[in-house]
């Protein structure tokens, strides 16, 4: 009874024929997926109709305030970089100035510092030479009035010597 013999054809085309159905079962699954998401996005048309035509309506208006804007930031663009290439010789003429005062500043204040260094050094020796002027002094008075005592003993002892 169930004796026909299977070809490889037969079994081809057998695979063929569920590969077949399987294909058009997926397909009427994504066609349902597809169909459901439709109504959602058909439902949610619906419930923002009135914005989405306000928005429609309002569109040209916001575009052409877009488009003024655009060309008010390009004047003022373009004004700005006139401005400034105008102020930039003066800006590298202060930059310039700053530079040289900066160098001035930096110089006197060396030369104050070197300044203040001899006067220093000046203040000192002047205080050690009064300070030894002093001491040779003090000494030398000392020895002065020895020396004059020394004179008068010696006119004194002269005085007896040509008296007698």
């Amino acid at each position: 009874m169930l004796e026909q013999a299977f070809t490889i054809g037969g079994l081809l085309s057998f695979l063929l024929y569920v590969a077949g159905i399987a294909a058009l079962v997926a397909l009427f699954l994504v066609l349902i997926n597809v169909f459901k998401i439709l109504k959602n996005i058909n439902e949610i048309v619906e419930r923002n109709q009135g914005e989405i035509d306000h928005t429609i309506k309002t569109l040209p208006s916001i575009m052409d305030n877009a488009k003024d804007i655009s060309t008010n930031v390009n004047s003022i663009s373009t004004d700005a970089t006139k401005l400034v290439n105008d102020v930039k010789p003066e800006i590298e003429k202060v930059v310039a100035t700053v530079g040289s005062v900066s160098d001035t500043v930096n110089g006197i204040t060396r030369k104050v510092d070197d300044t203040s260094l001899k006067v220093s050094n000046t203040v000192m020796n002047v205080s050690d030479v009064i300070s030894d002027t002093a001491k040779t002094i003090s000494l030398s008075s000392n020895n002065a009035i020895d020396y004059f005592y020394i004179i008068k003993e010696v006119a004194k002892t002269l005085k007896e010597v040509f008296l007698k």
